[in-house]
């Protein structure tokens, strides 16, 4: 039965993932150089996209940035897919009727979420050191920890997914106050990456979490 919800939940939130990581591949063919004539000037027209290669990956350039941008458009669409959608069609009534616990749906879809978005979030970081590793490929010198910006904002996109999914689920009437918890993300993303240490994300998601538990557990749908 979960596995059944696993794919359920990844065919209906699949196709954003693919078109991030479209975007994403876009962006590094122009950061790489290997952007065509005819890809070039589309890529353009997406405002921080038409870029050159820089001299020091991860340094000179606005790779973390845009990770951060296309990766929070895709976490705030994929927490408000899993759960302001299913009540709004209708399904949130069929899936609570399951023969599974209420934690247990909404953690597996929680899971099924943060897996897809880290993993999406994960591949051009991994292409653009993979490249920048390579000899040969740009005039400057590289090491693996120049990419600790870019990690740190992969560890803090499943926050910017809580908050849009526990904003989704909230009873608001005002839209203002119904997205309030996905404002209050940035104040502890924030923290974390210019002050804290990364481990700080831990005990904010916790409690995104178990207030996302809390609120289905309890709300009459």
């Amino acid at each position: 039965m979960v596995l059944a919800l696993v794919r359920k939940e990844l065919r209906e939130t699949l196709a954003f993932a693919v078109l991030a990581l479209a975007f994403y591949l876009a962006y590094l063919s122009n950061l790489t150089g290997k952007g065509g004539p005819l890809l070039r000037p589309l890529v353009g027209l997406v405002p921080g996209m038409n870029v050159k290669p820089s001299d020091i990956p991860f340094i000179q350039d606005n790779f973390t940035t845009m990770l951060f941008f296309i990766g929070g458009v895709l976490a705030i669409a994929l927490g408000f897919r899993q759960s302001a959608w299913e009540p709004s069609q209708g399904t949130a009534l069929y899936l609570l009727h399951l023969p599974l616990p209420r934690r247990t749906i909404v953690a597996t879809k929680l899971l099924t979420g943060i897996g897809l978005l880290l993993v999406c979030t994960l591949l051009p970081i991994l292409i653009y050191a993979t490249w920048a590793a390579l000899p040969q490929t740009h005039a400057g010198p590289f090491e693996w920890t120049m990419t600790g910006d870019a990690f740190r904002v992969w560890l803090l996109l499943p926050l910017v997914y809580l908050g849009a999914f526990a904003s989704g689920i909230r009873p608001a009437r005002w839209f203002g106050s119904r997205l309030l918890p996905l404002a209050s993300v940035a104040i502890p993303a924030m923290f974390s990456y210019v002050v804290g240490p990364w481990w700080l994300i831990v005990p904010v998601a916790a409690v995104f979490v178990s207030v996302i538990l809390w609120e289905t557990a309890t709300r009459d749908f």
